[in-house]
């Protein structure tokens, strides 16, 4: 059955077998992981910041809508420095392992 595959279906050339290189995948899925969630940490603190620019009281877009102060004092600072907290464990999981 093999046979079969290793011709082209239109022109009937003799294909060159393909070899999967065999990588520990596991290793890889855990690299993969220190760095989202290094970028997950960066992309936090960014869309964090982009809403504290908007509705901030120094903003120059005023919305209509009014925003509770508690908001902009503690919450939006607070999820802030859990953006940066990600970030860092993701550099600290990169240097670790």
């Amino acid at each position: 059955m093999a046979d079969v595959f290793r011709d082209c279906p239109h022109c009937h050339e003799t294909l060159p077998e393909r070899r999967i290189p065999a990588t520990a995948p596991a290793a890889r899925v855990q690299n993969d992981h220190r760095t989202t969630t290094f970028r997950r940490g960066l992309l936090y603190m960014m869309a964090v910041a982009f809403v504290y620019y908007l509705i901030s009281p120094g903003s120059p877009l005023k919305l209509p809508v009014p925003f509770a102060p508690v908001l902009t004092t503690y919450l939006l600072p607070l999820f802030f420095l859990l953006g940066l907290s990600f970030a860092l464990f993701g550099i600290y999981q990169n240097v670790r392992g």
